[in-house]
């Protein structure tokens, strides 16, 4: 029993000496058989040489360690006293190769492996694997949806503009809607070459407000002749309106007729500036609705005087002189309204030193329209804007030539047409009575004045509705730290120290390096460091990270960053929780301290991303701190899901660069810092885009729809189908929904 528990330790001793580099110097054979008592064996023949190999090293594996190694190299080390051997010489390992790792199948048939560690590597495997194929499957889906996407585009762009005519005849590459708008605007702005005589802002805004309290004064005379001169027309027509039979128009027509023509150059009297401005912009090229009113002024007078001159001519008993003076009133009520808000607009810009501009820029890279917030590059920029033709005017151009044209053909047809020359005038003041309706006339001046209003109080002005529409066409909005947290709004409320610092040294390493990133938790963490009555401390070499900002500060590595950044360094830490946030301190790669900060909201900051949110705008997260992230954005401010959006660090410097918006036109100015302020602009520059499009289209459906009918009417010879007081009463009628309309704009 114990010769075979003999030999059973000798084989397994063999077993392990096999493992042993053979040299030649001495047979394994002889010394068992010499060992266990058998007789020696022959010598061998001299081995022929073999190569000497050295032992591949084994390279640390990070999976687990096998100490199973370890203790059976033991055994062989005592096997040399029989016969000694010598070690044969190492070779160096080359770098280029290096040993692969083991798979875990094998070490489990070598050696005794755990299996709960391969079950949890193969648990692993398994869900990065699907992890993979999720992605693989959204990148497709992505890719296809974007494809689908180009081409939609393609082909509206395609059907709505034409292509572009190469010098070849091919046609050149297709632009997006945006890239459209954006050249579209572009070239627009290039165009105009108007002599735009620039002001000084201090003394514009007190002109300004004089004139406006002298149009507000004649309006409201000119209001009190249209009320007299509307009664003079319509109280013929009714017996229980009391009117003195020598100014009655219809039984005393001579002396009727000439008091209302009385009250008619009385109101001219009024407004004569506005009456020769209209006939001024006509004559150089750029006519406006003033004109209108002005043509009307001049027909309503020849009306009256051609009844006069030849009574029996036919048509209507009372000319339509009430219709023109209260066309007048509007004309004036419009130009007050106008001074007023551009009196605002030049004292917010009186009110700031350095204000900042918003601009409405096209970003190439991304095709996206973006309402971003950069410094005012020229300070004559927005007053130029100011100046510019708006909108309104614009439309003008288009519209005024076309009425004008209108009703002189439409008088012609329905006089000289049907044989009755001497109706001329009837019709001719009939038809642009009704080509200027009110809203049309007042679908600028009272929405900029109430815009303008609300603006001021906020710090902030706009330069008109063709600036307003530039920045109603946005779709993103571009937010800094300040604008989602101004200052005030974070704090620090509590510190632990890990025990290697003290406190202040601990919020002092944490402030250098916030502050020399520029951050506003730096200023906090200062400011905290100087309440405390610490030491400030400065960095050098601070570059941000992802998660986190790093640097020096003396001789020590200091990095302040987020729970993310601290698990991928290896460094055990513990969450916040709430509405908490947990900054963590590493210096010389060891926890020094834990911050505890408070992002607040503020009321003014929430009620300004919810206004972005019914705004169908999203938010553009430009921030350097690295604890703003859009899950935090949408949490705290209780926003839905992918309604911010953050670039990579290299397109936050994109947009934090002052020269980003550069080249645009600068549509409105702000001389307050935060969100509040930026989306009052916004939201003001959609409600006088929207007010203005709306009153415009309203009115120039109004008055087409209007000319038609009195042509009609006209041409029908349908005189008591046309008296003042139902040209009056269209008027108004067309003008409640406006009335309506301009009201929202409060």
């Amino acid at each position: 029993m114990d010769r075979k528990d003999e030999t059973m330790n000798l084989d397994a001793l063999k077993d392990l000496l096999n493992d042993v580099p053979d040299s030649g110097e001495f047979d394994l054979d002889a010394i068992i058989a010499e060992v266990s008592g058998g007789a020696p064996a022959e010598p061998r023949q001299a081995a022929q040489p073999i190569p000497d190999v050295s032992p591949m090293r084994e390279e640390p594996q990070p999976v687990r360690e096998q100490p199973q190694f370890a203790q059976a190299a033991e055994p062989a080390a005592e096997a040399p006293r029989t016969a000694p051997k010598k070690r044969p010489a190492r070779h160096p390992e080359p770098e280029t190769e290096r040993e692969p790792v083991p798979d875990l199948s094998a070490l489990e048939e070598e050696e005794d492996v755990d299996p709960r560690a391969v079950r949890i590597a193969a648990r692993e495997a398994k869900a990065e694997e699907r992890r993979r194929r999720a992605e693989e499957k959204t990148a497709a889906r992505e890719a296809r949806r974007a494809a689908k996407l180009a081409e939609r585009e393609e082909e509206e762009v395609s059907a709505a503009a034409p292509e572009a005519s190469m010098p070849d005849g091919a046609s050149g590459g297709r632009m997006t809607r945006k890239q459209a708008r954006a050249a579209r605007i572009a070239a627009e702005q290039a165009e105009e070459e108007e002599e735009i005589r620039l002001r000084n802002p201090a003394q514009a805004s007190s002109g300004l407000k004089r004139r406006a309290q002298g149009l507000s004064i004649r309006a409201t005379l000119v209001l009190v002749l249209a009320a007299a001169a509307a009664y003079l027309s319509v109280a013929p027509g009714f017996e229980v309106l009391p009117l003195p039979a020598a100014v009655d128009a219809v039984e005393n027509p001579t002396v009727g007729i000439g008091v209302l023509l009385l009250l008619q150059f009385a109101a001219l009297f009024l407004g004569v500036d506005l009456f020769g401005q209209g006939f001024y912009k006509l004559l150089h090229g750029a006519p406006d609705r003033n004109s209108l009113v002005s043509f009307a002024v001049v027909a309503s007078l020849l009306h009256g005087a051609s009844m006069i001159v030849f009574p029996d001519q036919g048509g209507v008993s009372v000319p339509y002189v009430a219709v023109s003076i209260l066309m007048l009133y509007a004309a004036l009520r419009e130009e007050r309204n106008c001074c007023a808000a551009r009196a605002r607009a030049y004292q917010a810009v009186c009110a700031a030193e350095q204000p900042m501009a918003v601009y409405s820029h096209y970003d190439s890279e991304d095709d996206a329209c973006r309402a971003v917030k950069c410094p005012l590059y020229d300070e004559k920029a927005f007053l130029t804007e100011m100046e510019r033709p708006d909108a309104a005017d614009r439309f003008s151009m288009i519209y005024v030539p076309i009425a004008l044209a209108a009703s002189i053909i439409f008088a012609l047809v329905a006089s000289v047409g049907c044989g009755q020359p001497m109706r001329f005038f009837w019709a001719f003041s009939a038809v642009l009575s009704v080509s200027a309706p009110l809203g049309m006339l007042c679908a600028f001046g009272a929405s900029y004045k109430n815009v303008s209003r609300r603006l001021l109080a906020s710090g902030a002005a706009i330069a008109g509705a063709r600036q307003a529409n530039l920045l109603r066409g946005t779709e993103e909005v571009v937010l800094c730290e300040n604008d989602l947290f101004p200052a005030g709004s974070i704090s620090l409320e509590s510190l632990q120290n890990m025990g290697r610092l003290s406190d202040d040294r601990v919020l002092a390493c944490a402030a250098a390096v916030a502050d020399a990133a520029g951050l506003e938790l730096g200023r906090v963490l200062t400011d905290v460091t100087r309440e405390r009555y610490g030491v400030t401390l400065a960095a050098r070499n601070v570059r941000m990270v992802e998660g986190g900002v790093a640097g020096e500060v003396g001789s020590s590595r200091v990095i302040l960053g987020t729970a993310a950044l601290m698990v991928q360094m290896g460094v055990r830490i513990h969450a916040g929780q709430g509405d908490q946030v947990c900054v963590y301190l590493v210096v010389d790669d060891a926890l020094a301290g834990v911050l505890t900060l408070r992002y607040q909201t503020t009321k003014h900051t929430y009620q300004a991303m919810r206004m972005m949110r019914r705004m169908h705008m999203n938010a553009v997260l430009a921030v350097q701190d690295f604890n703003i992230s859009p899950a935090m954005v949408e949490t705290e401010f209780d926003l839905r899901r992918g309604f911010a959006d953050q670039p990579d660090p290299a397109g936050v410097k994109r947009l934090l660069d002052p020269g980003y918006a550069w080249g645009d036109a600068p549509a409105a100015i702000l001389t307050r810092e935060g969100a509040g302020p930026l989306m009052q602009v916004l939201r003001c520059a959609d409600k006088l885009a929207g007010a203005v499009r709306s009153l415009l289209t309203l009115g120039a459906f109004a008055g087409i729809f209007g000319m038609l009918i009195v042509f009609y009417l006209v041409f029908q010879n349908a005189a008591d189908a046309l008296p003042v007081q139902h040209l009056l009463l269209y008027l108004l009628l067309w003008y409640v929904p406006s009335f309506i309309i301009t009201q929202q704009t409060h």
